[in-house]
């Protein structure tokens, strides 16, 4: 499967799907305004800011394993959509309980596979940094590369996990593979995905920015911004996706739509 073919497919699946969208947007919505009037307020001229308090902290804990859960109901959605052409909030709900543990554990993984490699970095820097500091940051540098490295071979573990239903090992392994083999046009696509995002954000900031010229009270303000990037990141949700479940399912042969 080609780039365009992918961000067009994307595209295609996001627009049919605005059941999932409403859902994936509402839950953003809730955490997105509920963090407006649970920060601290903003620091007078010259003090250090406030901590996050203990309720915006849970809110935090809660939001992101919450978030888990839409993540694996978005995904069995979308690949059942992509294999049928159709799906309905069953396969979200169904898809969020089955594949949760599994998503989960992989990103338990890629955290610690992150940690590891920014904590040796952070050793040997410290190491190197006084016994031989010429080699101190091309070490780092290189750990860098490698943590990177390794993260992008996990990329499509998810995938994995839910469209071939493989456990932690197993998944793994497939998106090591895969991603081997493909990672020119993975790398593409990523690309293309980014630059959509960040498109979309200007756009959305120019916008808000109309909204503050207009409202001059700062929570409304903050509200509005809660509420419409909540509704931009769920449709790019269902968005991004789609584009790689599609480009998963075309390395796979296991799309039939």
């Amino acid at each position: 499967m080609g780039i365009r073919e992918a961000i067009g497919k994307g595209f295609a699946v996001a627009r049919k799907s605005t059941n999932l969208v409403f859902v994936l947007f509402a839950f953003g919505a809730v955490f997105n305004v509920l963090n407006v009037f649970l920060a601290p307020p903003p620091p007078a001229a010259g003090a250090q800011p406030l901590p996050p308090s203990p309720a915006m902290i849970v809110v935090g804990i809660v939001f992101v394993l919450l978030t888990i859960y839409f993540q694996a109901g978005s995904m069995a959605y979308v690949r059942d959509f992509v294999k049928s052409g159709a799906a309905t909030l069953a396969n979200f709900t169904a898809g969020g309980g089955k594949y949760y543990v599994r998503l989960l554990l992989l990103g338990v993984a890629v955290a610690v596979i992150i940690g590891a490699f920014v904590l040796l970095a952070a050793v040997l820097a410290g190491v190197l940094g006084t016994a031989v500091p010429v080699l101190a940051i091309p070490v780092a540098i290189l750990l860098a590369a490698l943590g990177i490295y390794f993260v992008v071979m996990l990329f499509l573990s998810p995938y994995a996990a839910v469209v071939d239903e493989q456990g932690l090992k197993a998944s793994i392994k497939t998106s090591m593979k895969l991603v081997k083999k493909n990672i020119g046009k993975l790398i593409g696509i990523t690309l293309w995905v980014i630059l959509i995002g960040f498109g979309v954000g200007i756009v959305l900031g120019v916008v808000l920015a109309g909204v503050s010229v207009v409202i001059k009270a700062q929570q409304p303000v903050q509200i509005a911004f809660a509420v419409l990037s909540s509704l931009v990141n769920a449709f790019l949700g269902v968005f991004v996706t789609a584009v790689f479940m599609n480009f998963y399912l075309s390395l796979t042969d296991r799309n039939n739509a």
